[in-house]
């Protein structure tokens, strides 16, 4: 029930100065505070913990100050999460109120799912960093920036042709292969041109002779790999002299040629409505290089182990775990004193991890020249997983640890985005997540039936909660953390949106010192700088925010910073009737103002009496401030003290410092029979309890002010 004034004159319970006018016949003289939890949905950003186990955020960490909205704008895009926090940035227009809440906690109630996008074909996925359909707005791309360039070995000029050449006879290793010989034939090679088609018959798969840029030289080459990309490992080829002198004959001398140019893409991920350009240059290098003088010799390479399979040789086959080396020069070291091998590192990957090499498979790495090393396996993957991981708004899960994806047509939007309902469970977890945090305002963001914002494309189509239950669970769960034996009081500020007589029905069955409810639109500026009229949940956090920002005030006939605002059908807020028919129902309300729109009275929905306290939330709120500020004193200053260091005068002394405290802050006042602002205080110690007791004057505001004036009659006497 409403506090109402009630004289011989009139009776009402809307605040404000009321004269009473009288015409005589003769005449005469004449306290943690500012914590708010907003519970909604938002086009972007993680759900609670408590509706997503596995990606939500956890809600102690999920708070913002009223000065970082950018950061919430960045995470939840757009939606009633974003709209409510501007709103408690700056929720008052009133210079007695100033500022707004201390920190701002997050529960955002719709599970939605990440845009995604494959790469190559099973290489690895893009996904948003972000939740919702935003992420489909994503596209990348892989181009090729350098392209390899296989190894290739050009000789002096040839000396003399034709039956000089006859059987000649070198062998050659490709790739660290098995020995190759190729041995001429006979008048076959009377000038460069037969010497190349007889080359080209008797070289192995993929290579191929040519003359070089000189005349009469002889070019040996390993052929363009239009897969190069996907490889995790480097080319090469060994010219051994197998019959002395005849290389020579060729122009050639033993040795192993390397490719000159590993490939190198560039990766470009962008978004047109908000001009996200980024762009990566990655390489295909090579981090390990190794070689076995033997017959053959092939490794394998995972995550966890190098195997090596030699045959012939002095050395024998490896099997080493890649967890015993911190990086790979420690694992080049150890290879390299086994018998047989040959293995360095690369400058650049000298202090990575071993794990960082791609997976590969079967790469020959056998030589028959001394110190030479065939095999140069590559960290393409861990480059292109490390570049990818640099973007600002993807990530990157790789599927497939070897070489660089494939290179792109055209580019490929993310897709499957989307922005999640909010089931009425996720609302019940997200409330029952509250009690892990110690917050003053509770203010779901629901003002309506799920079928309703569905209807008006405000919610998912999957949406299931019903705002009689939100508001029903929320005031539950105020109710339950306010006891005394939890400690954590706190009020809820509710919300309906419908007919007048629907939303007085509902603030009357809620009726309790610890909810408000509010029942008017609101207009304010939305995320994309529109004026949007919201539901009643904005109103709710214009006042809950007023409050935070107010402390000590009472936010009863302050100005709020709304454009303007629209009452419900069945409603006028300028009919004094109906005015105090809401008061009554315990509706917290604004009213037209000549500038501006202010509230008439802080009003909550209890509803048995006149209490001074339960009918005000500045009063309610002030009580709990004092009411836990000097439950935490007592036990942060005297819980398990021992009695001989601790005595009732002690206590006591510390209850009047914090007595004083308190009127300092405002929160309590002096009055007549108590000009320190509080009396009858006592501490009474009895073994292990210390019982404290003390009457204090709460600082309220001032509601109604009677003005008598007596009217005379003008005399005149000469």
């Amino acid at each position: 029930m409403s506090q109402r004034i009630s004289t011989s004159t009139f009776s009402t319970n809307r605040p404000g100065a009321y004269p009473s006018v009288t015409v005589k016949s003769t005449p005469t003289g004449t306290g943690a505070s500012g914590n708010i939890v907003i519970i909604g949905e938002a086009r972007g950003g993680a759900a609670n913990i408590g509706i997503d186990s596995a990606n939500g955020d956890l809600l102690k960490d999920n708070f913002y100050s009223p000065s970082q909205l950018s950061s919430v704008v960045e995470k939840y895009i757009s939606g009633p999460i974003v709209d409510a926090f501007r709103a408690l940035t700056s929720p008052s227009s009133d210079a007695n109120i100033v500022g707004s809440a201390n920190n701002i906690y997050i529960v955002k109630t719709n599970t939605g799912v990440k845009s995604s996008a494959l790469v190559a074909t099973g290489y690895g996925s893009f996904f948003d960093k972000n939740y919702g359909i935003d992420g489909d707005k994503y596209s990348y791309q892989i181009s090729q920036s350098i392209s390899e360039s296989a190894p290739e070995v050009t000789g002096t000029v040839i000396g003399a042709f034709g039956v000089t050449l006859d059987g000649l006879s070198f062998s050659m290793r490709k790739e660290g292969g098995a020995a190759v010989v190729i041995t001429l034939g006979t008048g076959s090679h009377a000038d460069m041109g037969e010497l190349l088609i007889e080359l080209n018959g008797l070289l192995p798969a993929d290579m191929t002779a040519e003359e070089g840029s000189a005349s009469d030289t002889l070019l040996i080459k390993i052929d363009a790999d239009a897969s190069a990309n996907a490889k995790g490992y480097s080319k090469s080829f060994e010219l051994i002299d197998s019959t002395p002198g005849d290389l020579i004959a060729l122009g050639h001398a033993e040795g192993l040629s390397v490719s000159s140019a590993e490939p190198e893409i560039q990766l470009d991920i962008n978004r047109t409505d908000t001009n996200i350009n980024e762009s990566f240059l990655i390489e295909s290098s090579i981090a390990l290089l190794i070689g076995y003088e033997g017959t053959t010799a092939e490794i394998d390479v995972t995550d966890a182990l190098l195997t090596a399979t030699v045959v012939g040789g002095s050395g024998a086959s490896l099997s080493v775990s890649l967890d015993n080396f911190t990086t790979m020069k420690d694992l080049a070291d150890y290879i390299n004193s086994q018998t047989g091998y040959t293995c360095s590192v690369v400058a650049e990957a000298t202090q990575l991890n071993p794990t960082t090499l791609d997976d590969v498979s079967g790469v020959d790495i056998c030589s028959s020249g001394a110190s030479l090393t065939p095999g140069r396996i590559k960290n393409a993957a861990y480059k292109f997983n490390k570049k990818a991981s640099e973007s600002s708004v993807l990530d990157f899960t790789q599927t497939i640890k070897i070489g660089l994806p494939d290179v792109m047509a055209t580019k490929i939007f993310l897709t499957g985005g989307l922005k999640g309902a909010t089931t009425s469970a996720n609302v019940v977890s997200a409330i029952d997540d509250l009690e892990s945090i110690d917050v003053n305002m509770v203010v779901p963001l629901f003002s309506r039936d799920a079928s309703d914002d569905i209807t008006d494309g405000l919610t998912d189509s999957g949406s299931t909660y019903t705002v009689d239950a939100v508001n029903a669970a929320t005031k539950n769960h105020v109710l339950k953390m306010s006891v005394v034996k939890i400690k954590k009081n706190r009020s809820a500020y509710l919300s309906y949106w419908g007919s007048y007589s629907d939303a007085k029905s509902r603030s009357t069955s809620l009726a309790n010192a610890r909810v408000s409810f509010a029942m008017q639109k609101t207009s304010q500026v939305d995320s994309n700088g529109n004026v949007v009229n919201f539901q009643p949940w904005h109103t709710a956090c214009i006042a809950a925010g007023m409050q935070a920002a107010g402390f000590y005030q009472s936010i009863t006939n302050k100005f709020a910073n709304v454009i303007s605002f629209e009452d419900p059908t069945g409603f006028d807020s300028g009919n004094p009737g109906q005015v105090e028919d809401a008061i009554d129902a315990g509706i917290l309300f604004l009213e037209k103002a000549v500038v501006g729109n202010r509230w008439i009275v802080d009003q909550t929905t209890y509803g048995i009496d006149t209490n001074f306290v339960y009918n005000s939330i500045q009063a309610m709120y002030s009580a709990d401030l004092v009411a836990l500020d000097l439950s935490a004193s007592f036990h942060n200053a005297f819980t398990g003290k021992s009695l001989a260091d601790v005595s009732a005068g002690v206590a006591l002394t510390f209850l009047s410092s914090k007595m004083e405290s308190y009127r300092k802050q405002k929160l309590i006042a002096a009055s007549d029979d108590a000009p320190l602002a509080y009396k009858n205080a006592s501490v009474v110690i009895n073994g292990s309890i210390m019982e404290v007791k003390v009457e204090i004057k709460l600082a309220t505001a001032i509601l109604f002010i009677p003005i008598d004036i007596e009217i005379s009659a003008v005399q005149n006497q000469a």
